[in-house]
């Protein structure tokens, strides 16, 4: 994968301000709204952002293990403990503080040199360059964003630099997701089009194990067509495939039965 700095110091850039925007406007009762992340509200979700920065910036963890059944693995408990340290406080609190730390990293971030931001060490995704991590980080940040504009009924950002990376973050992803997740067989041609805002047609082509890929061999084995924002609600399992379908909201093509277990099973988020 290609790392430009210029490039997802940018997003960073472009989605730490919505966020600063978005929750500048928030009510008491909007910030304790519970978000499409079990066992967060809308605050804990920025909680969340602070508390990554901080832990990237080099500050101790919080000392605590608040747990709960939304705590599924190592990496959601060290995360619970920073959102967690935060909860006593408010809403605009909690933004200053987010306001506070994002400035801190970006100065940090323009300040690394070329060589700093290629370096490879370790990332939620394994050993990486640095510069990958931040990608994801633009995308954790778009998400969580998504997690609290949904259920307080105020869409936005599903467009434009931030959105265009995350899909890319995703897209990376696709071979993971359609052969591992998604169960397709030896021998496939997966075509998932992604109808806009952020317009994409992602391939995978499984040959022994699946890639994605520029072209596929032959026709597509099987189809889904979708809006990019419902591409990135289902690959981070922020919902089920199955009422999407129903809904009409994916459209599946080819090989149905396959086309409906792929959509089922796109989520790879931890």
């Amino acid at each position: 994968m290609n790392i430009n700095k210029e490039h997802i110091l940018a997003g960073l850039t472009e989605v730490w301000s919505a966020w600063g925007s978005f929750g500048a406007n928030l009510t008491t009762a909007q910030w304790a709204t519970p978000s499409r992340c079990p066992g967060w509200t809308v605050q804990d979700n920025l909680a969340h952002l602070v508390g990554t920065e901080r832990m990237l910036s080099g500050h101790p963890a919080p000392e605590g293990d608040p747990g709960g059944d939304h705590v599924l693995n190592p990496l959601a408990a060290g995360n619970e403990k920073w959102v967690d340290s935060l909860r006593a406080i408010s809403g605009p609190e909690v933004l200053a503080a987010f306001q506070e730390i994002s400035a801190s990293r970006l100065a940090t971030l323009n300040a690394m040199s070329d060589e700093e931001f290629v370096a490879v060490g370790w990332t939620p995704i394994g050993e990486s360059p640095y510069g990958r991590f931040m990608q994801i980080r633009v995308y954790d940040a778009w998400l969580h964003l998504q997690d609290c504009r949904e259920p307080l009924g105020l869409p936005g950002d599903e467009s434009g630099l931030v959105a265009e990376i995350s899909v890319d973050e995703v897209g990376s992803a696709m071979g993971f997701i359609i052969g591992k997740k998604g169960g397709a067989p030896d021998g496939s041609r997966i075509e998932v089009t992604l109808t806009g805002p952020i317009e994409r047609t992602l391939r995978v082509e499984v040959d022994g194990r699946a890639k994605a890929v520029e072209v596929l061999s032959g026709p597509p084995t099987a189809t889904l067509a979708m809006t990019s924002t419902d591409f990135l609600a289902l690959t981070g399992g922020r919902h089920a495939g199955a009422p999407f379908i129903a809904e009409g909201r994916v459209t599946l093509g080819g090989d149905e039965i396959l086309a409906r277990q792929l959509a089922e099973r796109l989520a790879f988020t931890m």
